[in-house]
């Protein structure tokens, strides 16, 4: 009963969707993809709000959009709010009418104004145009010892992330390098999609017969109240060809957050104030961490609101295997 209210309660808040539409056509000569959704002011209006995006198809690059319609008239601007008062400073401005299967009008791109010419198409631009064209390209070689981790950029976003080279086995390979690709590649889409800042940088901490270890920083901000920063670490195990989860499956012994506890708590008294870091475990339980040449860094997990209080903390394998 509860579910079907629950059901009931969420369809009826959600706006009713008239159409949802892809486009392909050009802005004066440039080819582009554009996709809108509207969502009338009720069940019988000819007027509403849209919203979606565009994409030059050399650039791949998600322009958010926003909107009204009224009747066959649409007008569209880049950023993810739209107001009338916003049209005469927005960058990008779309001004187009509906033409049966077609939307044309014009675009003023800040002070000049070209040609749009677009057609409904039934491909969906992202799935099927734009994803599949993603490329990874080879730059640099780094060596670590006997072994080579090999560094690639995606051609559009331009992200980079290393595969593994010369040094591993056939079988490390055939493993880690499609979960890197992986990886990789839904990096590049989310850059594609922001249209923002999107910054993305590494440490790689271990890499030996055993393990690979790095950690990824990430910088973000597509639109919203705040930005977003943080860090992911992916930890692999060469030996059993596995991707490491938790540390404690390699250390099921260690009550981690009890060590760290006596280690730092006191030494950092202003920064235990502020964080509560050892408090409790709470900021403990989803912790990031990394395996390195000397001991383990580990890093607390924060609310979006409190990670500037995200520190790393470092313990030995000696201390680990202390009693």
């Amino acid at each position: 009963m509860l579910a079907k209210l629950l059901k009931h309660i969420i369809i009826t808040l959600l706006p009713i969707i008239s159409w949802s539409q892809s486009y392909v056509g050009t802005v004066s000569n440039y080819p582009i993809h554009l996709e809108l959704s509207s969502y009338p002011y009720d069940n019988a209006s000819s007027s509403g709000e849209l919203e979606g995006y565009y994409f030059y198809d050399s650039k791949l690059i998600s322009i958010p959009l926003r909107g009204r319609y009224n009747d066959e008239s649409i007008t569209l601007i880049d950023g993810y709010y739209f107001s009338p008062d916003r049209v005469s400073d927005a960058d990008e401005v779309f001004q187009l009418t509906k033409k049966g299967n077609q939307l044309i009008g014009h675009l003023t791109l800040k002070e000049e104004t070209y040609n749009v010419i677009l057609t409904e198409t039934d491909e969906e631009p992202l799935e099927e145009f734009r994803n599949p064209k993603l490329t990874f390209i080879k730059d640099s070689i780094v060596n670590y010892k006997d072994k080579q981790l090999v560094w690639f950029h995606e051609k559009y976003s331009q992200l980079p992330l290393f595969r593994l080279g010369n040094g591993f086995s056939k079988e490390q390979r055939t493993v880690f390098n499609p979960i890197l690709d992986a990886i990789h590649l839904e990096d590049a889409k989310d850059n594609l999609d922001c249209n923002s800042w999107f910054e993305i940088s590494y440490d790689i901490n271990l890499v030996d017969s055993k393990f690979i270890s790095y950690l990824k920083y990430y910088s973000v901000y597509c639109g919203g109240a705040h930005p977003s920063h943080g860090n992911v670490a992916y930890n692999f195990n060469l030996e059993t060809l596995e991707v490491i989860e938790k540390i404690e499956s390699l250390f099921p012994k260690v009550d981690f957050f009890q060590k760290l506890k006596t280690k730092y708590a006191n030494a950092e008294a202003d920064l235990q104030e502020e964080c509560e870091t050892f408090v409790d475990d709470s900021y403990w339980q989803y912790k990031t961490w990394n395996l390195t040449p000397e001991g383990v860094l580990l890093i607390p997990s924060y609310p979006h609101a409190l990670t500037p209080c995200e520190e790393n903390y470092f313990l030995s394998y000696s201390e680990l295997t202390k009693a």
